[in-house]
């Protein structure tokens, strides 16, 4: 898997991609057995997806766009979903996107898988504007790593970790990565990055499994490092592109 901050070239340095960092205290199979939870998430070679749909997948605006740009130089990049391998059919980037070089907005993408997906139960796309305050689990199979070491290694591990939205900003969720023993610190606190990013924020609601955002970028690296405790999370909010997706996906 290629790392999304290599793709991305030139990055701000307020404005990183960051792995899949937690907290320090938790052991780690706690959070790949976290993972094993959530077949949802799909595997693109430079980030990651959710399904929303038996043939679509919900992923961030820079990731559609590396697939994009791979299968104009003619590659022929493939998604995994549930173990198994499926070709890519279509590619829709919202047509507002931004690149991070350009300020990095509407970063949220589509792509249809050719077939169906049929042995996984889609996410929903949330459309409540009830967000913040909620607890999230966030999955990716990123760099491994703590809020003290930062980003370590890439072992091809699924892991998963939880975080707690502190605001949003119109089409952004927000949330911090708290250090164990403070206020509002989850029990498998974590944060998201490279190979990460297009990845879930998830919830479940009502015996249901719903999608509320997308690994987009992280603010705060300057103050306290990469990947370290206090960084704060930007994910793409699903319900403020709620019409957007849900016309999108029934285009004939």
């Amino acid at each position: 898997m290629l790392r999304t901050i290599k793709k991305l070239g030139l990055i701000a340095a307020a404005l990183v991609f960051q792995s899949l960092i937690v907290r320090d205290d938790v052991p780690d199979e706690k959070f790949i057995e976290l993972a094993k939870q959530y077949p949802q998430i799909c595997h693109f070679p430079m980030g990651e997806g959710t399904l929303i749909d038996s043939s679509w997948i919900i992923t961030a605006g820079h990731i559609g766009t590396d697939l994009l740009r791979d299968i104009k130089n003619g590659y022929k990049p493939k998604v995994i979903c549930n173990e198994n391998e499926y070709a890519i059919d279509k590619i829709i980037v919202h047509p507002g996107f931004k690149s991070i070089e350009e300020g990095l907005q509407n970063d949220i993408a589509l792509v249809q898988v050719k077939g169906k997906i049929d042995n996984v139960i889609p996410a929903n796309l949330y459309d409540k504007q009830d967000e913040a305050g909620k607890e999230i689990t966030i999955v990716g199979m990123g760099d491994m790593g703590t809020g003290i070491s930062g980003p370590l290694k890439w072992d091809k591990i699924t892991r998963a970790a939880t975080n707690r939205i502190d605001g949003l900003e119109n089409g952004w969720l927000y949330f911090t990565f708290d250090s164990p023993g403070s206020e509002n610190v989850t029990s498998l606190e974590g944060i998201s990055g490279p190979g990460d990013s297009g990845g879930p924020a998830i919830t479940d609601t009502d015996g249901k499994r719903y999608i509320i955002g997308i690994s987009s970028h992280q603010q705060g690296q300057n103050k306290y490092g990469r990947g370290r405790y206090g960084v704060t999370e930007y994910y793409t909010r699903i319900s403020f592109f709620y019409t957007w997706i849900t016309e999108s996906i029934n285009i004939k």
